[in-house]
């Protein structure tokens, strides 16, 4: 090992190695010591700085539903079905259905389905027929041609959902049925 021409009697270090690497090394020496001496000094640790920041009481109070003598509901629990019902909305409807018209004959139609839903995966295609004879009834036609129907799955952020897209022309000519 040589030494360094600007070091002190009572330091040596590598050839190579920079004052201001040096000097950089011995901040941070010397920022850990004071940290563990001042911790050790106040006695305080992360859990305890934590601890007095956050509130010593629970938010939802420990409250319950006697059910009978020895079924109690806890309150925590009925906030919980209350907010998984309120997602899942089992009542609601599977699917949004958004239309534009893009001439008096010509709709598109976009199907999306609920994030959570308990069904209802074969329902795309029969709301599409629905809608269009509803459709071409109100527009004074009686059939509708079925120009693009597209089936995909739409990626968001708190998770997938199937949707559909459909071209529907409105006619009144007679339907084309293969045999």
């Amino acid at each position: 090992m040589t030494r360094c021409p600007h070091a002190s009697a009572h330091e040596s270090a590598p050839t190579g190695t920079s004052a201001h690497g040096r000097q950089l090394a011995r901040a941070i020496a010397t920022a850990l010591a004071f940290a563990v001496t001042a911790c050790s000094q106040i006695g305080t640790t992360p859990t305890r700085m934590a601890n007095d920041v956050l509130p010593t009481s629970p938010i939802i109070p420990d409250y319950g539903l006697p059910v009978s003598r020895s079924v109690t509901i806890p309150l925590e629990a009925l906030i919980a079905a209350a907010l998984v019902y309120y997602y899942v909305d089992p009542r609601g409807p599977n699917w949004e259905v958004e239309e534009r018209a893009l001439s008096p004959t010509l709709v598109h139609l976009v199907l999306r389905k609920k994030r959570y839903a308990t069904g209802g995966d074969g329902e795309a295609p029969q709301i599409v027929r629905r809608r269009a004879n509803e459709l071409a009834l109100k527009a004074g036609l009686t059939n509708y041609q079925l120009v693009e129907y597209v089936e995909s799955v739409e990626s968001e952020t708190l998770g997938a959902r199937r949707m559909t897209t459909a071209l529907v022309r409105l006619t009144s000519e007679r339907p084309v049925r293969m045999p």
